[in-house]
């Protein structure tokens, strides 16, 4: 289950700035994953991250909590801003997984068999996302590169939580055969 920000400080952060850097920290990570993967250069992901945070700063006024997690309202932002981004003609590219989301390698003394291995895996699961229509890409890079609840990713994409769920199921089906046949 993900972490959940208390309204609380949500509510704080409309008027308090060290309060809208408490979530800025807990979402920078989240909302960078999920534009570094679509955009693919580093620049250009830190411009329109920027972007994002400067318009939920810009209209945290107008946030309701109806209910529903404050990473979801966060996450239709940053959907609107991408739009923006490519509707002024920016592009999206291919980009590898460890830019995407930032992968360190926390066993720097693994076997090169470990490494290959690692390796051909990371070319697989890229080979495969390659093939999935955005909708369904941008649901897998919220789910599991920004590490989004389905509530949140079906406020951010305008889905219901039951179609994101329904949708993750039959991507991660697809997406199984070739993934099994690894090891």
């Amino acid at each position: 289950m993900t972490e959940q920000i208390d309204p609380k400080l949500v509510e704080q952060a409309k008027t308090d700035t060290e309060a809208f850097g408490k979530l800025y920290d807990f979402y920078f990570q989240k909302v960078y994953a999920f534009v570094m993967a679509k955009v693919g250069d580093r620049m250009t992901a830190e411009d329109i991250v920027s972007d994002i945070f400067m318009k939920v700063l810009l209209n945290l006024s107008k946030y309701q909590d109806k209910g529903l997690p404050f990473g979801a309202w966060l996450f239709a932002v940053a959907r609107n801003v991408m739009f923006d981004h490519y509707a002024k003609g920016g592009r999206s590219v291919s980009v590898s997984l460890d830019e995407s989301i930032e992968i360190k390698d926390e066993k720097p003394d693994s076997s090169p068999l470990q490494q290959a291995r690692e390796t051909e895996l990371k070319d697989i699961v890229k080979e495969v996302m390659d093939k999935l229509p955005e909708r369904e890409l941008s649901i897998v890079q919220m789910k599991f590169f920004s590490g989004l609840t389905n509530r949140e990713i079906a406020v951010a994409l305008d889905l219901s939580e039951q179609n994101v769920g329904i949708i993750l199921f039959r991507v991660l089906r697809r997406m199984k055969p070739e993934l099994n046949n690894l090891y």
